[in-house]
Parts: structure tokens; sequence; C-alpha cells
């Protein structure tokens, strides 16, 4: 018998302007068997709009960095922007082609604990929602 509650199911979004890689990504999120909604933007500036409505506001938010429009980071610098209730306990996790060791130190300068460079797989996706969202659930 597991004596650990059951993890609360989270909202994604999937922010990248590539198609095939959103469809590859919503199947990897799926087979974590962790969201509760996937969501899906082409690019940042498509992905506030998620956060500027008052409907379901994603947990987690899997971003690409090179997009058309809105790219990852300037995203990242708009999010920290936002006036919004809960905004520190939304994770933004970098899923990007761009293994550039200064858009690392970038991302880390924006605050962006996790940076993961494609292809990625479930099992690093379902370890960092886990340990994220693990000690809220016991704060509760």
């Amino acid at each position: 018998m597991n004596a650990l509650p059951l993890m609360v199911k989270k909202n994604i979004l999937l922010v990248d302007d590539d198609s095939i890689a959103n469809f590859l990504i919503e199947k990897i999120v799926q087979s974590t068997g962790l969201a509760q909604n996937i969501f899906k933007a082409l690019n940042g500036k498509e992905a506030l709009k998620f956060f500027n409505q008052e409907v379901v506001q994603p947990d987690v938010v899997l971003l690409d960095l090179n997009m058309p429009i809105m790219n990852g980071f300037e995203f990242i610098q708009a999010f920290n922007l936002l006036n919004i209730e809960n905004k520190n306990n939304i994770l933004i996790i970098l899923v990007t082609s761009s293994s550039n060791p200064s858009d690392m130190e970038r991302a880390k300068d924006l605050g962006i604990r996790y940076y993961l460079t494609k292809p990625i797989s479930a099992e690093s996706i379902k370890s960092i929602i886990l340990t994220e969202f693990d000690h809220q659930q016991y704060a509760n």
C-alpha cells in the first residue's frame, strides 16, 4: 500500500512554434500521467494570453526559446512583469534545441532553474514536476 498521497494533476502549457515538436512533447507529457489539461501556444505572445484570462491558468509551462513574434526569453521577461495570483507557483521549464552556454546563462539570470535540450524524455519532465510540486503537497 502506498502511503504517499496522490499527486494532483497539473495544467500544462506547451509553447513551441513547431507543431511537430508540440505534438511530440504533448505525447511525452501525457505519458507521465501528471497532466490534467494540456494547452498549446505557438509563441510567447500567445502564451501570455493564458495568464491574462480568468479561466484555468497553467501550473507548468514547457517553453521553447526560438520562436517568431515573441521568443522564450521575451516571454519570460513579460511573464515576470505580470501581476497574477500564485505566479511564484508556476513552473517554467525551457525545452529547446539550443545548447548554447550563453542561452543557459541568460535563462538562469532570468530565474529559470530547468533547461532541457531536445529531445526530452518523459522521465526528465516527470522528475522535475514531482520534485517541484511534492513540497507544496505536504505544505497544504
